[in-house]
C-alpha cells in the first residue's frame, strides 16, 4: 500500500493498484502537474483549451475566499429565524454539495432538483409563513430552476402577498446573471459566487454552503477542513489529491473505468451522490470517462471497477481509501478529478452533452420533434414498454416485463453497464430503486440508478459522451396532479416528459439501446415493475 497524508486527510491505495498508481503519480511530478495546477500555468493543457481551463481553476482557493461566508450566512439566518422550512431549488452542482453538508449535519434541508409535479406539490404543502426558498443557479436560466422559481414565487405571492415575499427568498448566483438582476429588482437577499467556478466544483463556495448554513450546519468547519489540506496540493510528496487522481486514472487506463463508492460513517453518508456528478460529468466525454457506481459495504465490486471507501475501511477490502473530513473530501476529489481528466485527455470543466439534452428538451416543448417513438411494444395493466424506432428487435420477442429486464442485462457489452433512469418522485416513488437493486443482483455488470432530471446534470453527460457501452432503462409516469408554471405555456408534468424524451433522443441518436417503461398509473405500475424484477430468473 502507498499513502499520502496531509492536513488531516489520508489517501491510501492498496495492491495491486498501488504500484501502477505510484508510477503514474511520479510521472505527474515529472510533468510538474502539482506546480502547474497550483500556479495556474498553461503548459499542462492543450493550447486550444488551456487559457479557458486555467481561468476555471479558482475553485482551488474557495476555502480562502469562503472564510467569511459563515458570518454572512449566520446573519441571514438570524434575520429569518422563524423561517425554518428551507427549500433549495437548484440543479446539479447548485444543490448536490449543499445536500451532502446538510445530511452530514443532520439538518432537514429539502432539495428540489426535480420537475416531478408530485414531489413539488408536497413541498408546496409546507406552511408558507415558515418557508425559506433558496434559488440557486449560476445563470438563472436553467429550465428546471427557473420554472421552480416561478412556481414558488407565485406561491408565496398568493399566500403572503408580494411585499412580504422578499424576505422568504435567498438567491445564490453569479454576478451579472439574470437571477442577480431579478434579486436586485425584487429585493431578495443575494449571495454571489465566483463566476469562473463551475457548478460541480463549487462545493466550498456559496452553492455548497449557504443553504445548509441557513439551517445551522457548521459550514465554517467544512471550510477549515478544506483549508487545512489545500497547501499539500502544491506539493510533489504527501499530496493526497495527486495520489487519488493517479489511482483513478491508472485504473481507468487498465480497463477498470468504474469506481464503486462506499461511504463509511454519517459525515460522508451522502458524499457519493456528489462525487458521482463530479467524476462522471467531468471525465465522461470524447468517448472516455470514469463511471461512478454508488454502493455499500455489501455491494460486490464488478471486475472492471475499483472499490473506493470514503472514511475508515473496517473490512480491508478497498482498492482506494479516502479518509478525511468533509471539507477536505470536497477539495481532494475536485483536485483528483482534474488530474484524472488531464491524464484521460478531456476538459474537466465543460459538459457538451448536458447542453445537448437541454436543447432537445426545448425542441420537444416547442413541438419540433416527432419520431413515432411512442408506439408501445408491450402493454400490461399499468405499464407500457416503448422501444426506440430502428432499435434491435430483441424486445419484440418479449411478452412479459421480466423478459424485457433480462434482455437489457444481456445486451450490454462485457465492459458495459446498465443505467436505470427514473423520472419520478424521489420522495413518494422511492421503491422504484428496488428495480435497480434486483437487476444488480442478477448480473456482474455495474447497474446505476438515477433520478431524472437530477442525473441529466450528472451521469447524463457520461451516458452520451463517455464510452459507448451502456444500456438504458428509462422509467416515466403519468402525473395525476400537475403544477402550473406561471408565465410559461407548460406545466411541470409536460416539462418532465420533455426532459425524458430529450434525453432518450440524445441516446438514440448515438445508437444506445434504450427501453422506456411508462407507468400509466404510478402505484399499480410500480407494483408491476417491482414484482417483475423480483421474479427474474
Amino acid at each position: 500500500m502507498i499513502e499520502a497524508v496531509a492536513g488531516g486527510a489520508r489517501v491510501g491505495v492498496h495492491v495491486p493498484l498501488a504500484e501502477v498508481a505510484g508510477h503514474l503519480r511520479d510521472q505527474f511530478v515529472d510533468e510538474r502537474v502539482p506546480t502547474s495546477l497550483s500556479e495556474r500555468r498553461l503548459s499542462m493543457w492543450p493550447q486550444a483549451v488551456a487559457a479557458d481551463i486555467v481561468r476555471r481553476t479558482t475553485w482551488l482557493d474557495l476555502a480562502a475566499s469562503s472564510a467569511d461566508l459563515a458570518s454572512v450566512v449566520h446573519e441571514l439566518a438570524a434575520e429569518r429565524a422563524e423561517l425554518d422550512h428551507v427549500v433549495l431549488l437548484g440543479m446539479g452542482g447548485s444543490s448536490l454539495a449543499a445536500e451532502v453538508v446538510a445530511v452530514a449535519a443532520e439538518q432537514p434541508l429539502r432539495v428540489l432538483d426535480t420537475t416531478d409535479p408530485h414531489q413539488v406539490r408536497a413541498a408546496l404543502a409546507e406552511d408558507p409563513a415558515r418557508l425559506l426558498v433558496v434559488l440557486a443557479s449560476k445563470s438563472g436560466e436553467t429550465v428546471e430552476s427557473e420554472s421552480l422559481g416561478r412556481v414558488f414565487v407565485d406561491h408565496l405571492h398568493r399566500h403572503l402577498g408580494k411585499a412580504a415575499t422578499a424576505r422568504h427568498i435567498v438567491v445564490i448566483t453569479d454576478p451579472g446573471s439574470r437571477l442577480h438582476a431579478t434579486a436586485m429588482r425584487e429585493g431578495y437577499a443575494c449571495v454571489l459566487s465566483d463566476p469562473m467556478v463551475g457548478g460541480r466544483f463549487s462545493a466550498l463556495g456559496p452553492f455548497g454552503l449557504v443553504a445548509p448554513g441557513l439551517l445551522g450546519a457548521d459550514i465554517a468547519a467544512v471550510v477549515r477542513a478544506a483549508a487545512a489540506v489545500r497547501p499539500s496540493l502544491a506539493n510533489d510528496a504527501d499530496n493526497p489529491g495527486l495520489l487519488l487522481g493517479a489511482a483513478l486514472a491508472a485504473a481507468a487506463e487498465r480497463g477498470r473505468d468504474k469506481v464503486l463508492l462506499c461511504a463509511e460513517g454519517a459525515a460522508v453518508r451522502a458524499l457519493p451522490n456528489w462525487i458521482e456528478q463530479l467524476v462522471s460529468e467531468s471525465t465522461g466525454k470524447d468517448g472516455r470517462g470514469i463511471l461512478p457506481v454508488i454502493g455499500s459495504a455489501r455491494t460486490a465490486a464488478p471486475a472492471d471497477a475499483v472499490r473506493v471507501v470514503l472514511g475508515v475501511d473496517p473490512r480491508g477490502t478497498a482498492d482506494i481509501v479516502v479518509d478525511a473530513p468533509l471539507g477536505a473530501q470536497f477539495l481532494l476529489w475536485e483536485y483528483a478529478t482534474t488530474v484524472a481528466s488531464y491524464r484521460l485527455g478531456v476538459n474537466p470543466f465543460d459538459q457538451p452533452n448536458v447542453e445537448e439534452s437541454k436543447a432537445n428538451t426545448q425542441a420537444v416543448l416547442a413541438g419540433d420533434h416527432r419520431d413515432g417513438g411512442d408506439v408501445p411494444l408491450i402493454v400490461t395493466d399499468a405499464v407500457e414498454v416503448h422501444l426506440n424506432p430502428g432499435q434491435a428487435a430483441g424486445p419484440a420477442l418479449c411478452e412479459r416485463l421480466e423478459e424485457v429486464f433480462e434482455w437489457l442485462l444481456t445486451i450490454s457489452e462485457p465492459a458495459g453497464y446498465l443505467a436505470v433512469m427514473a423520472f419520478l418522485d424521489r420522495s413518494g416513488d422511492q421503491r422504484v430503486a428496488e428495480v435497480a437493486q434486483r437487476l444488480r443482483e442478477r448480473t456482474s455488470l455495474p447497474v446505476t440508478f438515477g433520478w431524472g432530471p437530477r442525473f441529466l446534470h450528472s451521469t447524463g453527460q457520461l451516458h452520451k459522451g463517455g464510452p459507448p457501452t451502456g444500456a438504458f432503462l428509462q422509467i416515466t409516469a403519468a402525473a395525476q396532479d400537475d403544477v402550473r408554471v406561471p408565465g410559461r405555456p407548460f406545466g411541470l408534468a409536460r416539462l418532465q416528459a420533455a426532459q425524458a424524451e430529450g434525453d432518450r433522443l440524445a441516446l438514440a441518436r448515438r445508437g444506445r439501446p434504450v427501453v422506456r417503461m411508462h407507468l400509466r398509473d404510478r402505484r399499480a405500475g410500480l407494483d408491476e415493475l417491482t414484482a417483475a424484477a423480483r421474479h427474474l430468473s
